[in-house]
């Protein structure tokens, strides 16, 4: 990882272009190509893995989905700090290269399948389970027995805590690389972070279609070993390449790093030993999801309150700024009280704490109210105009993220994958986002310029309520397909594909203006911060997708359903809670828009 010097903008001539960019964009590129192969390439098959190989129930399956997944949304903020103020993002992206290869590796560990010994059976052999009780050979059980590869499900959790690891610290360092190849008033900039998102979205459908493929056809191991190569390809890539990056990846204090931390050991070699002990903790988070969801509620209650009575306190406006501190406080104390108690753990009445998370709301508004009387402004209405806009994310990406859970369940379960003699696999439906994505984002750009011209583009609080909405519509289209099953009670799979239409079509209306909403609304000073939360939210959506997924669990036989009317049924109820949830909450943030709008005090 030795430094190189950082080049100016002049340094740039047509040698170090291609096709009219720097040539580092397209190191970018081909990385977060191979990154975002290996990541989709696994997301897609693990429910599957877990509940037809391990044969975990739903419910087991989609803690482990949704501790991973919020895990992994959540670390590139760590990583994104540390790159920020030690390592630079070179050094960040190469050794979150090494964390992400070595997980996908660990990932092809299969083991030997799960296996189920219904009551009744006779024990042909010795058989010992992971609490360690012994049935000798002969014994008649007289409950159900499930025996799992214990040892190799260790390897799979230690695999995954590798790569949270990798995406924390790869993921947020590798976009930054592509802003700092171009000048702020580069006209090309523009034009290669489209190039560089494409990338994404080829790896995404390439990977989803090729591993969903080989996974389910050839066995777990092939399309975990893909994803695997398709990683190692990445760090190859990006460290032969590196060169083309001009310095601008480099530390911001590369003596700062030399420096001594631990004994003889400098201060980068100790950011990654400290690393080492790190992988234990989220080896056993991705166990634990209920610790997740606790530490990610929590932490977003903070984030939300502190940054509302920062704003309020910015011009140091107002009077008698002890009552928002109390009202803030009482505020948190009670939420954070209710989550440990509905979490379990804290000892107490569920049924109290939730009236108290209630009171707490209640008591945030009326913070926020008071905040109007008193602190009246700009900085103060952005934020809550921000904080508004973060929490109907969490709704928004909660319904979207059902992709990897319960309507990959579903794809499974009860939907006709078959067109002629052509059978797609459950996890190959993940490459659908990815596919209109690539068709319709350069659409999509090109509508909202021609309404700005007409001065007709929507404002962003009302391009969110379009998004929730359609993400509310895409579970309708489930809803309605239910209602047309085939004469084995399937649903054809043009309604799974409506769905996905209209989930990404959601999303094109909210995520490209998501980020820069922040950047515009945020005060200043706490922009790190607010993105920060921003991304927490993301991370929190994760683990709740997951938890609403629940709602649908249904009871299986060696991972396959025996009673397809039954889980048509209980998976129609889901989809249909969520079309409600999704058209509810986007309806209500339109009507709330013009209030929004006014409180942004002239940021579009």
């Amino acid at each position: 990882m030795a430094d190189v010097g950082t080049a100016t903008a002049e340094d740039y001539s047509h040698d170090a272009e291609l096709f009219g960019h720097p040539k580092g964009l397209y190191v970018c590129f081909a990385t977060e190509l191979w990154e975002r192969f290996s990541f989709y390439g696994m997301k897609y098959l693990l429910l599957l893995y877990l509940t037809k190989y391990h044969l975990f129930t739903d419910t087991m399956g989609l803690d482990v989905l949704g501790s991973y997944a919020g895990l992994v949304y959540a670390l590139p903020l760590i990583g994104g700090m540390l790159a920020d103020r030690f390592l630079g993002m070179r050094k960040s992206v190469i050794f979150g290269g090494i964390m992400l290869s070595l997980g996908h590796i660990l990932m092809a560990v299969e083991g030997h399948q799960a296996i189920n010994y219904p009551a009744g059976t006779t024990l042909l052999n010795d058989l010992q389970l992971a609490s360690g009780q012994v049935f000798a050979a002969g014994t008649v059980l007289t409950e159900d027995v499930m025996f799992r590869d214990t040892a190799a499900l260790k390897v799979f959790y230690f695999a995954l805590a590798l790569i949270v690891m990798g995406v924390g610290y790869l993921k947020p360092n590798i976009s930054t690389i592509v802003g700092k190849l171009y000048s702020k008033d580069d006209p090309r900039r523009d034009s290669g972070f489209t190039i560089f998102y494409m990338g994404i979205n080829i790896g995404s459908f390439t990977a989803t279609l090729l591993c969903g493929w080989l996974g389910e056809t050839f066995g777990w191991k092939y399309g975990f070993g893909a994803a695997g190569i398709g990683m190692i390809i990445g760090l190859f890539t990006f460290t032969y390449g590196q060169k083309f990056l001009m310095g601008h990846a480099e530390p911001s204090d590369p003596e700062r790093l030399k420096k001594s931390f631990l004994g003889p050991i400098n201060v980068e070699w100790s950011i990654y030993l400290i690393s080492l002990p790190v992988l234990g903790v989220l080896w056993w988070l991705v166990q634990r999801e209920h610790v997740v969801l606790l530490s990610q509620n929590i932490l977003l209650i903070i984030s939300i309150v502190g940054l509302i009575l920062y704003s309020m306190v910015y011009r140091k406006g107002g009077s008698n700024n002890g009552i928002a501190y109390t009202v803030a406080g009482v505020a948190v104390a009670a939420a954070c009280y209710a989550v440990l108690v509905n979490l379990h753990f804290l000892p107490g009445s569920e049924a109290l704490a939730e009236n108290i998370l209630y009171g707490s709301i209640v008591l945030i508004i009326a913070f926020v109210v008071y905040g109007f009387m008193t602190h009246n402004s700009p900085e103060f209405g952005r934020t809550v105009v921000l904080m508004v806009l973060i929490l109907s994310t969490v709704v928004f990406w909660a319904l979207f993220e059902q992709s990897a859970g319960s309507m990959t369940l579903y794809a499974d379960r009860v939907v006709d994958r078959s067109i002629g003699t052509t059978t797609f696999t459950a996890a190959q439906f993940g490459s659908l986002n990815a596919g209109f994505i690539m068709l319709l984002a350069i659409p999509f750009a090109a509508l909202w310029t021609w309404l700005a011209k007409r001065d007709l583009e929507p404002t962003t609080p009302i391009k969110f309520s379009l998004g929730i909405i359609q993400a509310g519509l895409g579970f309708g289209a489930l809803v309605i397909g239910a209602q047309f099953p085939n004469e084995a009670g399937q649903i054809a799979m043009i309604w799974l594909i409506l769905a996905y239409l209209l989930h990404t079509t959601g999303e094109l209306c909210l995520s490209p203006v998501g980020l820069s909403a922040v950047t515009k609304l945020s005060i200043g000073n706490v922009v790190g911060v607010s993105m920060g939360t921003w991304f927490l939210a993301t991370a929190l959506s994760e683990t709740v997708a997951t938890r609403i997924g629940r709602m649908a669990a249904i009871p299986t036989e060696g991972g396959a359903t025996a009673d397809l009317a039954g889980a048509l049924s209980t998976y129609t109820t889901l989809f249909e809670f969520l079309m409600w949830l999704g058209i509810g909450v986007g309806v209500f943030m339109l009507i709330i828009s013009p209030i929004l709008r006014r409180w942004m005090h002239g940021v579009h």
